[in-house]
């Protein structure tokens, strides 16, 4: 009995060690199991992270591709481009019509509140265009060569015939403007027909620099003559506050340091030059008008930020239904250009101090998406805070983010604020919007914790304004590099789109597929600058000849397919199929996408970007560098309302 208690005994004892050895070797195992599983989610999340975008811009690779032969054409072209300034220097500008500005700031400065003279006078144009008439007996050859713009130099860097060609499409597309709706918004080329919806001359006065520049002066002081005289800037008609302000604010603005300049440098008789002076005012004093009255919209929301929609006369505004009646980012804060230059002009103080409250009040009241810098598509009206999670650069967001950088610029880089928030948004954008599809980098929209697979035409403005970042020394050395390369791999996806049409044409918008394909999503041409625009900067700031020969192959498409016989251009529906096409010549087309073309081929010192920044509607205005105007500007900024 007791050796059978001691059999069981080593048996029970036996059995216990069995088990405690298989616990240990368990434990052992489900360590083992759980380091491996570690393992593979750590490689699996940075592999994910290395596709879908959101580190290639950290990724030695990536980097190294290009970054020195990048870099040293940008280095190359900003030096050739401040020889070539300081070979070109401005007579001292004229005095200002604002005296009060000038007594502001004492006798000494009067000479240097206005903008002076282009780096050298525009081109003087040969007569090209004598068989085609404008309404009148008058031909475009002699509103061309009766130009009292002074010849200019010839210049290699100049394509005569390209300025020629596009010229040429300019001048068809003013024709049919001109024949059939003359002081109305927008042509209807198919039915020849008009539409009012700014209800202020919106293709005349988006076109006016265009004119001016492409030395169409009879033409252009047609058109000054209308603004005098027929241009209301208190109708009794809601509008557009966004659209307004750079359409016809930005282009009054232009056109008015374009033909002071040219006015105050002319050769002709005093009394002459005074009476030109004295007409082209009016172009100054229609800003200042229009923009008072459109301002209105700052009063129609609790939050004082601009309301959409606003009526110039009664001030009653609206916002967009789609909205769910919120404002959208875009709208709200694009705008600090042309605030800053109309302060620097009439030293109405006011309007910098809106551009600077509405750039103030997101920086520091209204939440980011996930990060820094990525600011909101939507806004309440009436508490100022975010209002979507949606993120983009494209529609409801792009010009904003174009500002931070070129306000910026404008003010002679007076104002960190704007530099760092421009920087936190790219680097937000770079964090966390920047995708890859094979060979195809691209933008799409942040939209809660995802990152959408589309990206829109309007996003391709973007390299350009990369490109001018780094040519202005706004980012420098690895940063300036990651800049530089994600605009070019940005503008060769933007003539991707392009290429994959039967009409070289770009659709709208286009997605993108997880094995590097692109296809077409919103099929409609709407003859848009974006890409163009980001042409004509990477011509001027690398000089690689390949982005003029990209250029001009975009203007013969458009050329081929947009065209209206006698009527001039319009919107295709579908880019495979161009014979559709929509009933409207937006007013871009005269103002941004032919202007970006035309000056792709211009010599570089025409419309210097050391000289002039572009207003998101294309509209050049000189940077403010005189230290006292700044000052004076910076000094109002601090001021109460």
């Amino acid at each position: 009995m007791i050796s059978l208690r001691k059999s069981i005994h080593r048996r029970a004892l036996g059995a216990r060690m069995i088990l405690d050895s298989n616990k240990r070797a368990f434990r052992s195992i489900a360590l083992f199991v759980v380091i491996v599983m570690l393992c593979i989610v750590a490689y699996t999340t940075t592999s994910k992270k290395a596709t879908d975008g959101h580190t290639d811009f950290e990724r030695t690779s990536y980097l190294n591709r290009n970054r020195n032969r990048m870099a040293d054409r940008v280095d190359r072209q900003r030096n050739r481009n401040r020889i070539r300034n300081n070979q070109h220097k401005a007579p001292p500008p004229s005095p200002p019509p604002n005296t009060a500005a000038a007594a502001a700031l004492g006798s000494q400065e009067t000479s240097q509140l206005q903008p002076g003279l282009p780096l050298r006078p525009l081109p003087a144009h040969n007569n090209q265009h004598q068989n085609i008439h404008l309404g009148g007996d008058e031909s475009l050859a002699s509103s061309s060569t009766s130009s009292s713009s002074p010849s200019s130099s010839s210049s290699s860097s100049r394509d005569e015939a390209k300025l020629s060609s596009i010229k040429q499409v300019f001048v068809d597309a003013w024709n049919g403007y001109s024949k059939y709706c003359y002081g109305h918004d927008e042509l209807k080329p198919l039915s020849r027909g008009c539409s009012n919806w700014v209800h202020m001359g919106l293709t005349l006065i988006d076109a006016l620099d265009s004119l001016y520049i492409m030395g169409l002066t009879s033409e252009f002081e047609k058109a000054v003559d209308w603004v005098a005289s027929s241009l209301e800037t208190d109708k009794n008609a809601k509008v557009s506050f966004f659209e307004s302000t750079i359409r016809v604010t930005g282009g009054l603005l232009s056109a008015y340091e374009l033909s002071k300049a040219s006015s105050s440098s002319s050769s002709s008789s005093s009394s002459s030059s005074s009476a030109s002076k004295e007409k082209h005012q009016v172009l100054l004093n229609k800003a200042w008008s229009v923009q008072r009255n459109l301002n209105k919209a700052f009063d129609a929301t609790s939050s004082k930020l601009p309301i959409s929609a606003i009526n110039l006369k009664t001030g009653q505004g609206d916002t967009p239904g789609w909205t769910g009646n919120n404002l959208i980012l875009s709208e709200v804060a694009t705008n600090a250009v042309e605030f800053f230059k109309l302060t620097q002009l009439t030293d109405d103080t006011a309007f910098a101090r809106r551009a600077h409250q509405v750039m103030s009040h997101l920086d520091t009241r209204v939440d980011s998406v996930q990060q820094k810098g990525l600011y909101p598509t939507l806004i309440s009206p009436s508490s100022g805070s975010r209002a979507s999670s949606k993120v983009s650069f494209g529609g409801m967001g792009d010009s904003f983010f174009e500002y931070e950088l070129k306000a910026y610029l404008l003010m002679g880089k007076s104002i960190p604020m704007y530099r760092r928030m421009y920087l936190e948004s790219i680097e937000g954008l770079m964090d966390r919007m920047v995708q890859t599809s094979g060979q195809h980098v691209f933008v799409g929209n942040l939209e809660g914790r995802g990152v959408s697979n589309d990206m829109e035409h309007l996003v391709c403005f973007l390299p350009g304004t990369l490109a001018l970042g780094v040519f202005e020394q706004v980012v420098t050395g690895d940063t300036a590099t990651k800049h530089m390369q994600l605009a070019s791999d940005l503008i060769d996806t933007c003539v991707a789109m392009y290429k994959m049409s039967n009409t070289g044409l770009a659709p709208d918008s286009v997605s993108f597929t997880i094995d590097g394909n692109m296809h077409i999503q919103g099929p409609e041409f709407r003859l848009r600058p974006e890409t163009v625009e980001s042409l004509f900067y990477m011509w001027r700031i690398t000089h690689d000849t390949k982005y003029r020969e990209i250029a001009w192959e975009l203007f013969q498409a458009m050329e081929k397919h947009c065209k209206v016989p006698g009527a001039g251009h319009a919107n295709v529906k579908n880019v495979n199929s161009p014979g559709n096409k929509e009933d409207r010549m937006e007013s871009f087309w005269l103002a941004e996408t032919l202007k970006y073309l035309y000056l792709t081929f211009e010599d570089d010192s025409v419309i210097s970007l050391d000289e002039y920044v572009f207003n998101t509607e294309a509209h050049p205005v000189r940077k403010i560098k005189n230290q006292d105007q700044i000052n004076v500007i910076l000094k109002s900024l601090e001021s109460p309302r």
